[in-house]
């Protein structure tokens, strides 16, 4: 017999917040429980939770301070030639830090997947981060081969987002209008701090504030630049992406999107192969 754990148990095994793990298996579908007929409690082979903790980590990708700054250099570009970014789906003009964050992590979740190729299937891919006029839905726009570089056969957009949500979400124009469209999405989940900027500028704020009346009652508070883990949470072509007006927790305002929950993504390591024969 299965070794049936708790939900309590399984919390602590996976080391998630309750909000998280009860995310992830309801929503997001990462994993399946047994509910106890009758007495409406839900329970989880430790065996597949060890299976999913162990994918996890395998698809994690550790990022430096190089590729932040690589990522912040794109999100600075991009905000002082006068980029107007929009909440999705939305009007409101978003605040300088929201917008810095939403480009970095952007970038971030780009050159993840690129160090992820290259550690796992020893693939060099070359992504674009120039700025451009026109929106560009590909993101992968080379691949090494033989010494040369040349075009992948297949589109790949990537797409980042925190790591508690459970859908890879698309607005309807990047599916419906095909020249606005990839093959074949990618879905990561760059674990950036709120503070991001506030770390990588630490010393020059100590140097600022540090002769202020409040500073030794946060002093030894303020946060270092720490490596950024991304999760690669996995893959599907558009056609496996459903059409919908909401999801839990969420309506969409002005009109549907396209969704896949991220356990319903491909990611083990032979579907990553099966995408690496198609680029």
């Amino acid at each position: 017999m299965p070794k049936l754990l708790s939900k309590k148990d399984a919390i602590a095994f996976l080391g998630l917040d309750e909000k998280t793990f009860e995310n992830y298996f309801k929503n997001a579908l990462e994993f399946p429980c047994l509910e106890r007929v009758g007495k409406g409690r839900f329970y989880f082979e430790e065996e597949t939770l060890k299976k999913w903790k162990s994918g996890l980590a395998w698809r994690t990708v550790e990022l430096d301070k190089k590729d932040y700054a690589l990522a912040l250099d794109f999100a600075l570009a991009m905000h002082f030639r006068s980029y107007v970014q929009s909440d999705f789906g939305t009007g409101r003009q978003r605040e300088f830090g929201q917008k810095i964050t939403n480009w970095v992590k952007g970038q971030l979740g780009e050159i993840a997947v690129k160090k992820f190729l290259k550690r796992e299937f020893n693939i060099e891919v070359f992504l674009d981060l120039n700025v451009h006029d026109e929106i560009v839905p590909q993101d992968i726009v080379g691949i090494l081969e033989n010494g040369e570089v040349r075009p992948p056969h297949i589109g790949i957009g990537i797409k980042s987002s925190k790591p508690k949500n459970a859908f890879l979400i698309l607005g309807a124009n990047e599916i419906t209008i095909p020249t606005r469209r990839s093959d074949v999405y990618i879905y990561v989940r760059p674990n950036i701090p709120d503070d991001h900027l506030l770390r990588v500028t630490n010393e020059q704020v100590v140097a600022l504030v540090q002769n202020q009346p409040h500073y030794s009652s946060y002093k030894d508070m303020i946060p270092f630049f720490d490596t950024i883990s991304c999760e690669i949470a996995g893959w599907c072509s558009y056609t496996e992406l459903e059409e919908v007006t909401s999801i839990p927790g969420q309506e969409f305002e002005g009109g549907t999107r396209f969704v896949r929950p991220s356990g319903l993504l491909k990611k083990s390591k032979e579907d990553w192969q099966s995408l690496i024969k198609r680029l």
